[in-house]
């Protein structure tokens, strides 16, 4: 529509134009030539400034894009990491527990292994390969 309203801007002002000086018709000629040129330079010059403008639009969008991909990858890495970082934390204080459970079951066995004298014959009489676990006083307590 612009470059409608421009080409017919410069032709009528290059056919009127000769009425008004009494021009002859070779420079009547010669100026409706001009005016389509420029018309169709003017309308060149605004497709060229929105193909610009359009391409600038995309440029922008593709980066936006890839920063939104990129920050998402980084949540989803961190997110990961810190999920594995979890899980070792938890398998680290299930091996201190099961740690703890142990010494409290060989210190349990040790104070009754000591304890009574009438026992002792007992744990060494041929369990002595594995005393604390099928010991009188072992109680069935195995320590991994």
């Amino acid at each position: 529509m612009i470059t409608f309203a421009a080409v017919l801007g410069y032709a009528s002002a290059s056919v009127i134009a000769p009425l008004v000086y009494g021009a002859n018709a070779g420079d009547v000629q010669a100026a409706a030539i001009d005016a389509t040129v420029a018309a169709q330079d003017h309308a060149r010059a605004i497709g060229e400034s929105q193909a610009r403008a359009a391409e600038a639009v995309l440029q922008h969008n593709t980066e936006a894009a890839r920063q939104v991909a990129e920050t998402n990858r980084d949540l989803h890495e961190n997110a990961y990491w810190n999920n594995v970082a979890a899980s070792q934390n938890y398998v680290a204080a299930a091996q201190s527990q099961a740690a703890a459970l142990n010494g409290a079951a060989e210190a349990y066995r040790a104070a009754h292994l000591a304890g009574p004298a009438y026992a002792a014959p007992l744990a060494y009489a041929g369990l002595a390969h594995n005393a604390y676990a099928y010991g009188p006083f072992g109680l069935g307590l195995h320590a991994w």
